[in-house]
């Protein structure tokens, strides 16, 4: 694993720790083990299959690297993101948007450094889809549990049409 991933796991923790609403941590708990079982499921079931992407590797092997983003970079950015998500409908879109924003700029530069690789049909597009989807996503379930869970399976099902898993 490159030091670039180390980077980003400290920063993800100073940012947890600094932006992170850590005196109600309890009640965003449930939320970041969907985005943590999310990510996981995804691995389970490309790795019988095929992958659509995947993170660069060298110091750790493949499953050290989706345990370090699957168990705590992705929780904890679930966690920020819910810790300051604004009360009125203007700002929440703003917000998401950002949000949106800094997660395709991290990967683009990801995907130009090496860090990320794309596979069988996957590109930048079909990730703008998906965090459009995921924010919102995560924002649903922290409110409604079982509707997000529903939603989610609905559209894991269709990604698992559209990319020939089934």
């Amino acid at each position: 694993m490159s030091l670039l991933h180390y980077l980003l796991v400290l920063f993800v923790i100073i940012l947890a720790f600094k932006k992170g609403d850590w005196k109600n941590w309890e009640n965003y708990y449930p939320t970041m083990l969907y985005v943590s079982l999310s990510s996981f499921v995804y691995e389970f079931i490309s790795h019988s299959h095929f992958h659509l992407w995947e993170l660069e590797k060298k110091l750790l092997n493949l499953m050290g690297v989706h345990f370090l983003h699957n168990l705590i970079i992705n929780p904890l950015l679930g966690f920020v993101f819910l810790s300051r998500y604004p009360s009125n409908s203007k700002s929440r879109f703003f917000y998401c948007a950002k949000w949106i924003v800094l997660f395709l700029a991290a990967e683009w530069i990801a995907h130009r450094i090496g860090i990320i690789t794309y596979y069988n049909g996957w590109n930048i597009g079909w990730s703008l889809l998906f965090v459009l989807i995921m924010f919102p996503m995560i924002r649903l379930h922290y409110l409604h549990k079982r509707i997000a869970l529903l939603l989610s399976v609905v559209i894991a099902t269709i990604y698992l049409f559209l990319f020939d898993y089934l």
